[in-house]
């Protein structure tokens, strides 16, 4: 269901370069396959890539499908490993239970980036494929099959290079896998040659990405922190089954200990009798996978932060470890089941089973949550880019590294477009660009309802304003999808997409048009004028409007129609001030030069769901002058679900502001306006220094 409810079609981050841009180059002739992103060498993802852009029209559902599959395999290899752990018969109660809740485990969308973004398909291959391995070699021990077993480990341990960098680890561990089980010179000098060919093959050319940290120099100089971020990145499933709170941080650390501390104990007992224990060091070989991974990502992402191992596509091999080692603790579980004779001690062995079971039920409950607002926006980005509109401010929502490479994503995207890839080959992106300024027929349509709320000016691109309104026809029985703006020589002069919730119509107008709401893009030069607003959906229009288009814009510039208004101290705020220039709020200095983007939420109440008029970001120097910053609204899904009220998923803002006229010390803050009067937020102090 998650799945469904956060499906776009609309490529995200590093699936401009990592997706499109691949299969792009990729056609032209360029020999992309090897080629580094990032850190890693993408093979077997850029083949899945290469097969959606082709056969499925890159509209991102068959990549979601795989994750999914990718998952249920994991599933499956668990319930097979869980089978040689028990080493009964035929499944006992036991072994089923543990079974389901390994596969509701990971299953658990805590993991979300990775299930729900089509790009993030690698971080399964990169845990599942070493655990064939693995798996595999440790079937090849013994066995009427041995040689096969081991031709199909060695088949995945070469496959694992080709998912993530982390796949590098797994041929050395094989080698050395074997050399403990004394698999014999020829098994261990295949696999040590192919661990050196390979680590060759990936480092040949290889470059370093210039904004991670150097290993080494994470390791010497911050080791303390090299071993934060390794035990939250091990322990971070349970950061989110505690809530995310005030202790959350600690509770995943002492767990990563616990799999650590496990995980000695458990190599300490193998390593007493080697060759009666093939099976656990090969659970426990994964785990050291997965934590070499866990100190890799550390020492090349320490820079931004230990909380960042915390990060949703991190969790994915974290729940493989911790699957792994309740493999490792099964034969002693089912033990222990079979001994508790008594209701008391089967009630006191299921408790922590049961607390663990509550926990993931209620963190997989947010897969029930809707993000249409979310979604909404992604399309309106996507609508940007196929109109060549440097709208930074939205196309910064699927794109979070535009600036200041502002004209970075534009080629990629006239190029895709140009091709009619993915998104763009899509109703109702396909050829929007090219329908600017043609010529349609007059047509006697139904009336609409609805209006031209807003228009504003775009930071960046002044041939363009950004508008948005509501449309909607009780007649229409299909969802419509797009409004185009038509001037009085029945030119289409703007284009806009529908679907924008809009609770306010909803309420007003009729319930059914609560995704009535609409965002978009008109030419300039028909600021001020009359026009006609038509509404259509794929099979054709549906109906038509005047409306008149306001000629003074709304704009993210310091706004000085308000130093006249009368300025109070309210006594509450309820909001946050999220990111400044896409950093955590902290004290900070900027250059002048730069653009200050600051992006948040404010609700004049959260209790009662009552918003601001407009939101600003307050600039006050040290004499106490203050700088009205007007902000852009921007959809909040996430607020709104947290308080359980709709209205407040309209409470978020960005900004996008020239500071180029600052230089000193300064404070940033938040005011809203309401009832004619500026209320200033008590509680948004951020310490900034602007240099030039």
């Amino acid at each position: 269901m998650g799945g469904f409810r956060n499906y776009s079609p609309v490529p995200l981050a590093d699936m401009w370069d990592g997706y499109i841009g691949f299969f792009i180059r990729l056609s032209d002739g360029y020999g992309e396959w090897w080629w580094q992103a990032n850190e890693h060498r993408l093979v077997l993802a850029r083949a899945l890539f290469w097969i959606d852009l082709k056969w499925f029209g890159g509209a991102g559902w068959f990549l979601t499908a795989v994750n999914y599959f990718l998952v249920g395999a994991s599933v499956s290899l668990f319930w097979r490993i869980l089978r040689d752990a028990s080493a009964t018969e035929k499944p006992v109660t036991g072994e089923i239970l543990l079974g389901l809740l390994v596969t509701a485990w990971l299953f658990q969308w805590m993991q979300k980036d990775n299930l729900t973004w089509a790009y993030q398909i690698q971080f399964f291959l990169a845990q599942l494929l070493p655990l064939c391995a693995l798996y595999w070699l440790h079937k090849s021990v013994v066995g009427i099959h041995a040689k096969r077993y081991f031709f199909i480990a060695c088949s995945f341990g070469v496959a694992s290079v080709g998912t993530m960098a982390n796949g590098i680890l797994v041929l050395p561990l094989m080698a050395l896998y074997a050399l403990i089980m004394r698999q014999g010179l020829v098994r261990i000098g295949l696999l040590a040659t192919l661990s050196v060919v390979m680590i060759f093959l990936y480092f040949y050319n290889y470059f370093t990405p210039s904004y991670h940290s150097s290993p080494l120099q994470s390791f010497r100089e911050n080791p303390s922190g090299v071993v934060q971020y390794v035990l939250l990145y091990l322990g971070s499933p349970f950061y989110y089954l505690s809530g995310e709170g005030k202790y959350s941080k600690l509770i995943a650390q002492a767990a990563a200990l616990f799999l650590v501390g496990s995980s000695a104990w458990f190599a300490i007992q193998a390593r007493r009798k080697p060759q009666e224990s093939a099976f656990r060091l090969a659970v426990l070989f994964f785990i050291l996978y997965i934590g070499g991974t866990a100190l890799g990502t550390a020492g090349g992402r320490l820079i931004f932060g230990v909380d960042q191992a915390l990060s949703s596509r991190y969790t994915t091999p974290a729940l493989m470890a911790w699957s792994a080692l309740l493999v490792l603790y099964a034969p002693s579980i089912l033990a222990a089941i079979n001994k508790a004779r008594n209701t008391k001690y089967l009630l006191l062995l299921a408790v922590p089973g049961l607390l663990l079971s509550l926990l993931m039920i209620i963190l997989q409950s947010r897969a029930l949550q809707f993000h249409d607002d979310d979604l909404f926006e992604r399309k309106i980005a996507a609508l940007a880019l196929e109109l060549q509109i440097k709208d930074q401010i939205q196309v910064e929502l699927i794109y979070p590294f535009i600036y200041p490479f502002v004209d970075e994503l534009m080629p990629t995207a006239k190029m895709a477009s140009a091709r009619n890839l993915s998104i763009f080959g899509m109703y109702p992106f396909r050829d929007a660009r090219g329908q600017l300024g043609t010529t349609v027929q007059a047509s006697n349509l139904p009336a609409c309802i609805g209006n031209l709320d807003t228009v504003e000016q775009i930071d960046g691109d002044a041939r363009f304003v950004r508008v948005s309104g509501w449309v909607y026809s009780s007649i229409d029985k299909v969802q419509q999808q797009v409004v185009r703006f038509i001037n009085r020589q029945n030119q289409v002069v703007g284009y806009a997409l529908i679907g924008m919730p809009s609770l306010n119509v909803a309420t007003a107008i009729d319930g059914k048009a609560l995704l009535s709401g609409y965002r978009g893009y008109l030419l300039s030069d028909q600021v001020g004028g009359v026009l006609t607003q038509q509404a259509e959906s794929q099979a054709g229009p549906s109906c038509r409007m005047q409306v008149n288009v306001p000629a003074s814009l709304n704009s993210n510039g310091f706004d000085d129609e308000l130093l006249g208004l009368e300025v109070v101290m309210a006594d509450k705020c309820d909001g946050n001030i999220d990111s400044v220039n896409g950093e955590t709020p902290s004290p900070a200095t900027f250059p002048n030069s730069a653009k200050l983007r600051v992006s948040g939420w404010l609700a004049v109440s959260v209790d009662k769901a009552t918003l601001p008029e407009a939101i600003y970001v307050v600039v006050t120097d040290a004499q106490g002058k203050r700088n009205y910053l007007r902000t852009h609204v921007k959809t909040r899904p996430d607020v709104g679900a947290y308080f359980k009220k709709p209205e407040l998923s309209q409470s978020g803002f960005t900004t996008f502001g020239d500071i180029s006229g600052l230089e000193g010390q300064y404070t940033l803050g938040l005011a809203m306006k309401e009832a004619g009067k500026i209320k200033l937020c008590p509680q948004f102090n951020i310490q900034a220094t602007i240099t030039k």
